[in-house]
């Protein structure tokens, strides 16, 4: 995982988090958030005025199978923080309902998957990326917000075997419309229009060919373009992070 240094400390009795160690923001809220006053322990139904009443796990398991059993075409979405166990005999249940089951890669990166099992992808560890890869690209992400030790940790500023001088080891391009945090520290930052990655992506491979290029693609004229492609072609290991603005 990304962050596999993650310590919690917790009291003797094992029922409160004291302090969390090395995780970012978004990490530590993670922990202490299972011990929140505003956490919802329990089930809740929602009543005609629009207001929550708690109610015992037999009252909500009962709810929630008369409304399965009467429903035509029920819709069961979410899963994906939910253990396989779970996500097993919740399949089961929508074969005896007749339910049409989605998780939340439909929004989020459902097609890159299926990209992958369709054409596959040459890929590698963060370890690899760590010690060897010297440029680096971030389409259409944003890791300083969304993952905030992603480039402490492994992409930009850790020393690795090959990388021996940190930051100054590697050559950092981010492909984005907005200018982001993580845009502001990159050598080169394509601010592409959007929805125009496609086009893009094909100017990048003619670059790398030296063939012929209009004078704006996207509009990033074609000199940054084969900037970045010459930048890319002088690296000895290119890793490319893209994300959901992709």
């Amino acid at each position: 995982t990304l962050c596999d240094d993650v310590e919690v400390v917790v009291s003797d009795d094992g029922k409160q988090l004291l302090e969390v160690y090395n995780a970012c923001v978004i990490g530590t809220e993670k922990f202490l958030h299972s011990q929140s006053k505003d956490r919802v322990t329990r089930p809740r139904l929602h009543q005609p005025d629009g207001t929550w009443k708690e109610v015992s796990y037999d009252d909500a398991v009962e709810y929630t199978a008369q409304m399965l059993a009467k429903a035509k075409k029920p819709l069961m979405f979410g899963w994906s923080s939910t253990n396989c166990e779970a996500q097993s005999v919740g399949n089961e249940i929508a074969e005896i309902t007749r339910a049409c089951c989605d998780n939340t890669a439909a929004t989020c990166h459902g097609t890159s998957l299926i990209a992958i099992q369709d054409i596959g992808i040459p890929s590698c560890t963060l370890g690899e990326i760590k010690n060897r890869a010297d440029r680096i690209i971030f389409w259409g992400c944003n890791p300083a917000h969304a993952h905030p030790r992603h480039m402490s940790r492994y992409s930009i500023f850790p020393r690795g075997f090959f990388t021996g001088k940190g930051q100054m080891s590697r050559k950092m391009v981010v492909v984005d419309p907005r200018v982001t945090d993580t845009a502001k520290m990159a050598d080169v930052h394509l601010q592409i229009e959007q929805g125009r990655d496609y086009e893009l992506l094909n100017a990048l491979r003619v670059a790398l060919n030296n063939e012929w290029l209009p004078d704006v693609v996207a509009g990033i004229p074609k000199e940054k373009i084969r900037e970045v492609a010459d930048m890319m072609k002088s690296g000895r290991f290119g890793i490319i992070f893209f994300g959901m603005g992709v």
